[in-house]
């Protein structure tokens, strides 16, 4: 049906017209209402994510794996992260090594006899050199030239290749053989590795050594002889030696002597060599006071 104009069909259009109009302001404003609530949000989580990430005191308490030493690495007990070095700040800076603790040599009484003896009986054992290897006879061997300087009675419990970690013997099977009623006044041992063997296998072959002297022989005044070198100082004998002297002073009532570090490491198996290692070792055991 047509409808004449001016009738009432357009006052319902235009009334319609104004109803989508406004319905479109309003949903265009809460959409933009929306939004801008939406970016502060955003940037509200944004700041609070940066306060806890960048601290300008440059402390970082807030992570879980920080332990008490400081560093950040979460292994181990509180206390001690000052005494490592810094890390590097680039691959060129090179990180400092840390320095041995301090040690200073033992001193004793001089070496008195005991029961009865008429001299210190003193128990040395050793390797070939201190079993007179090259030496043209046991008189020119070091223990020979010891024992005349000194006025001790020198045993031996010696064998050329005995070692801390050798094949047997050992070091330690040396000092099980020797006489349990021996009581010496003094124990010297003088040898090295003996075979190939990783560190910390010697280090425990010397912790075992020091605590059967113990056991055997009581509170008996121990010094101890490192490596020699007659070929040279190569760096895996260096390594070694300091593990072996490192083991010993672990024990701060054991004297080590260190040949390699007193410039007497390389004395030639002969009679001039045995020589040299008794001249040495008489001044050190009167150093530390066992010897007048």
């Amino acid at each position: 049906m047509r409808r004449a104009p001016g009738s009432s069909a357009s006052a319902g259009f235009s009334l319609a017209g104004l109803l989508v109009v406004l319905l479109a302001v309003a949903v265009i404003g809460g959409t933009a209402f929306g939004y801008v609530r939406w970016q502060d949000d955003i940037a509200a989580a944004t700041d609070a994510a940066s306060e806890v990430a960048i601290d300008p005191s440059g402390s970082d308490d807030s992570r879980p794996d920080r332990d008490d030493r400081g560093n950040g690495n979460g292994d181990g007990e509180g206390g001690g992260g000052d005494d490592l070095p810094a890390a590097p700040d680039s691959p060129d800076e090179v990180v400092p090594e840390m320095e041995e603790p301090p040690y200073e040599d033992p001193t004793f009484e001089v070496l008195e006899p005991t029961e009865n003896r008429p001299q210190p009986v003193v128990l040395l054992v050793g390797d070939g050199y201190a079993d007179g290897r090259g030496a043209s006879s046991a008189g020119t061997s070091y223990p020979s030239l010891l024992a005349r300087d000194l006025g001790w009675d020198v045993r031996l419990a010696t064998m050329t290749g005995a070692g801390y970690v050798s094949t047997p013997p050992t070091l330690l099977d040396l000092l099980v053989q020797s006489p349990p009623d021996l009581a010496p006044d003094l124990v010297i041992v003088q040898g090295a590795y003996g075979a190939d063997a990783p560190n910390d296998t010697a280090k425990a072959a010397v912790e075992e050594l020091r605590t059967t002297i113990e056991s055997q022989y009581g509170d008996v005044p121990v010094v101890v002889v490192t490596a020699f070198a007659p070929d040279g100082i190569t760096g895996q004998l260096e390594t070694r030696e300091r593990t072996v002297a490192r083991a010993w002073r672990e024990d701060p009532d054991v004297l080590v002597l260190r040949p390699q570090i007193d410039g007497w490491s390389a004395p030639t198996p002969d009679d001039t060599g045995h020589a040299l290692i008794a001249t040495e070792l008489v001044a050190a055991l009167r150093t530390a006071g066992l010897a007048p």
